[in-house]
């Protein structure tokens, strides 16, 4: 691979490669990241040499990193679902490292369950990096993020779809490994994030896309959500309600013990979502996504419901989850935790919808309503975290924890009640807001 000192090349995005494979030389000018993950880089050009690309480079061009290794082929069967598999074993190199690499890629993938089978069985996941990320990064050279698939204007209902799918797909792809360490909590923080868009993404359009293999997907997503979930709510609790009782409360031992009994159910959490995460059913689980946002299986361009313009799409489904907010009524003083509970999730997914949609409106109206969104649903949380600690404090027992977990819950209660009221105030501004989509 080459670039400039400065990396001109990397920072548009792109990756230089001079290839001999056999006797065989050549340049290509290809992306430097993929989309979806998993996929080939889109290729920009390619020939005998660089001034054969047909488009001007940036200069001095200097070797950065090299990859050497032996590539084979096997044929399969393109009946059963797929065309060959092709591994390269190699080594990537640079002036200071050197790192073992073994891609394997599959090719003429028709069913994407086929592929997860071929592999359940390998210690194989779902790239996260293209190889020339990879052998940039091992150099030390800055590898800027590949701008996120988004909806655009112009586009299809089902490219639309396909967009968001391989944007949460490689928030997935690009966090297990750190989620799966344990080493921080944002990893698991963004897992859920890009997690919950993901499953958003699947309801938001199940009117006009109603696809086997997606709803398929549903009891996995909610699998790993359901590992992804207790993880998380330690998290929050440690760094939140716990650590806001142990500074009030410093040398009280019965606190000290009872965040010691939560720092071991932590470190169970994140122990099964790590195996999980290591495992064939989370590997599986991307190589379809990554699949199905490549290849698209839904898209029925003969379907009225698929062949409406995006934006009026979008407009209906966004005045339809508005309603259902708004439903929820002008008062929250009066709602009980589970109502509030459930509004926060409809608030969630309208904030969802916005952002997916935020591209084909006038960028200053979609901000504003983001913000009230955001805010309701933030303010929301806060109440939330409470519920959440006095269901941790449940699942921690004990008689001996009684006195501790009688301090946490009344300091949980005093915060409820503070954020009641930034929550009404701020659910009012929202209940206002006008929306943009009309």
């Amino acid at each position: 691979w080459h670039d400039t000192p400065e990396g001109a090349l990397a920072a548009a995005g792109l990756a230089l490669a001079e290839r001999q494979i056999g006797r065989a030389r050549g340049w290509r000018l290809a992306a430097l990241h993929a989309t979806p993950p998993g996929t080939r880089p889109v290729l920009e050009a390619e020939g005998a040499a660089p001034d054969a690309l047909g488009r001007p480079l940036p200069e001095p061009l200097l070797p950065v990193a090299a990859c050497a290794g032996r590539l084979r082929h096997w044929p399969l069967d393109p009946a059963a679902g797929m065309a060959g598999m092709s591994v390269l074993d190699g080594r990537i190199s640079t002036v200071g490292a050197a790192h073992p690499i073994c891609r394997v890629r599959l090719h003429g993938v028709t069913d994407p369950a086929l592929a997860a089978a071929f592999t359940a069985g390998l210690d194989l996941a779902l790239a996260p990096e293209t190889l020339a990320a990879a052998a940039l990064g091992l150099a030390g050279r800055s590898v800027p993020a590949g701008a996120p698939p988004a909806v655009a204007e112009g586009q299809s209902i089902s490219a639309a779809l396909a967009a968001l799918l391989a944007r949460e797909t490689a928030v997935l792809v690009r966090l297990a490994p750190l989620a799966a360490s344990g080493t921080g909590t944002e990893p698991v923080h963004q897992m859920r994030v890009a997690l919950r868009r993901l499953r958003s993404a699947l309801t938001l359009f199940r009117r006009a896309i109603d696809d086997a293999a997606l709803q398929a997907l549903r009891p996995e997503l909610k699998q790993l959500a359901q590992l992804l979930g207790p993880a998380r709510d330690w998290d929050v609790f440690a760094a939140g309600t716990g650590a806001a009782v142990a500074t009030a409360l410093p040398e009280d031992r019965a606190i000290v013990r009872l965040l010691a009994a939560a720092t071991r159910r932590r470190a169970e959490s994140y122990a099964a979502l790590a195996a999980h995460l290591h495992g064939p059913a989370f590997r599986g689980l991307c190589l379809r996504l990554a699949w199905l946002a490549a290849q698209r299986p839904w898209e029925r361009p003969d379907d009225p419901a698929q062949a409406r313009p995006l934006a009026e799409f979008a407009a209906r489904e966004l005045a339809r989850r508005r309603a259902r907010v708004r439903a929820r009524g002008a008062d929250l003083t009066t709602l009980p935790a589970d109502a509030l509970h459930a509004l926060r999730i409809e608030v969630k997914r309208l904030r969802y919808a916005c952002e997916f949609f935020a591209p084909l409106f006038p960028a200053r109206a979609v901000r504003r309503l983001i913000r009230r969104t955001s805010a309701v649903q933030e303010r929301l949380g806060h109440i939330n975290d409470g519920t959440v600690a006095a269901g941790l404090l449940a699942a921690l027992g004990g008689p001996a924890r009684g006195y501790a977990a009688g301090v946490v819950t009344g300091f949980v209660a005093a915060e409820r009640q503070r954020a009641a009221a930034r929550a009404d105030r701020a659910w009012r501004r929202l209940r206002h807001a006008a929306p943009f989509w009309t």
